[in-house]
């Protein structure tokens, strides 16, 4: 029952390259995932395919694909920063309500000192949110769905590194304060969170709404648990690796039979920072041996 996608931020595409000059283009993306036999991505940032939905969904609908899920990070523990954030909802979920469907994977917005505490259960601890503090994010994030939900599209929580909800100890007390909230299991993240994605799926079957299939370098994070750099500077060294090269138990994950049984989309990404146009050919066969493994485990 699961569905295999992809994600622009496996070709470098997302919010922190969208302004690079030389990025991948939309029109060679779209070209390159239906060589390789994707039929469904997600949207990327905002205005990445076209400056419009409508003009978004067309151009995907020309390639015969489907855009399925897209990203949005709230400051949850920032009562002015979070208003400001909603008022950007419009432009982050008009590709999806343009298809009329979709997912949109809402998370808390990372910050510096999150960013520096990724990957350490001792700085998560020193700098993680006070139980009042996770109460109101909860609600924020609670009616941020609910908007969410106003537009005919599905929603969901996306635990994420440097932010306040990266470990499984983090998300279970978040998840207690958004009853009804759908959950997207990110194995990478996860991972980087100090948690088991497969104990964490297991315990949420009923409310897994999407999956992000990642692996995890095994030394880069256990340099940035040691505190060497920081979580941004992690995506640069590559912490997000190869499928079945890094720590992460992607085959377990795939065989639990309850989560083979899920009807849902599981995207395959490995982030990527330093990516542009001329490197398309090295991403495409990384990917293809993403997809290979994926395929195989699932099999």
């Amino acid at each position: 029952m699961i569905k295999i996608a992809t994600a622009p931020v496996s070709w470098g595409i997302w919010e922190m390259t969208i302004d690079q000059p030389d990025l991948i283009g939309p029109e060679t993306y779209l070209e390159t995932i239906v060589d390789m036999g994707y039929t469904a991505t997600e949207t990327g940032p905002p205005g990445y395919f076209a400056p419009s939905g409508a003009a978004a969904v067309e151009k995907a609908g020309r390639y015969g694909v489907e855009l399925i899920a897209t990203f949005l990070p709230l400051r949850l523990d920032d009562p002015v920063g979070f208003e400001e954030d909603l008022k950007a909802l419009d432009r982050t979920v008009e590709v999806l309500e343009a298809t009329g469907g979709g997912i949109v994977l809402l998370a808390d917005m990372e910050t510096p000192e999150r960013a520096a505490a990724a990957g350490s259960a001792e700085r998560r601890r020193a700098t993680g949110w006070d139980a009042e503090t996770v109460k109101r994010a909860g609600e924020r994030m609670l009616h941020a769905a609910e908007i969410v939900r106003s537009r005919s599209l599905d929603v969901a929580l996306h635990p994420h590194a440097a932010t306040h909800v990266e470990s499984e100890e983090e998300t279970e007390a978040f998840l207690e304060h958004t009853p009804g909230l759908g959950l997207c299991i990110d194995t990478g993240h996860t991972a980087v969170g100090g948690g088991d994605p497969v104990a964490l799926a297991l315990r949420h079957l009923d409310r897994i709404r999407h999956l992000h299939l990642k692996d995890v370098d095994g030394g880069v994070l256990a340099r940035l648990a040691a505190g060497e750099f920081d979580m941004d500077e992690a995506w640069r060294q590559g912490i997000f690796c190869e499928f079945g090269q890094g720590v992460v138990p992607l085959a377990r994950f795939l065989a639990s039979p309850e989560l083979r049984a899920l009807d849902v989309w599981a995207v395959i990404e490995q982030d990527r920072v330093a990516v542009t146009a001329d490197d398309i050919a090295v991403i495409r066969a990384a990917d293809e041996r993403n997809r290979a493994r994926v395929e195989s485990w699932l099999a």
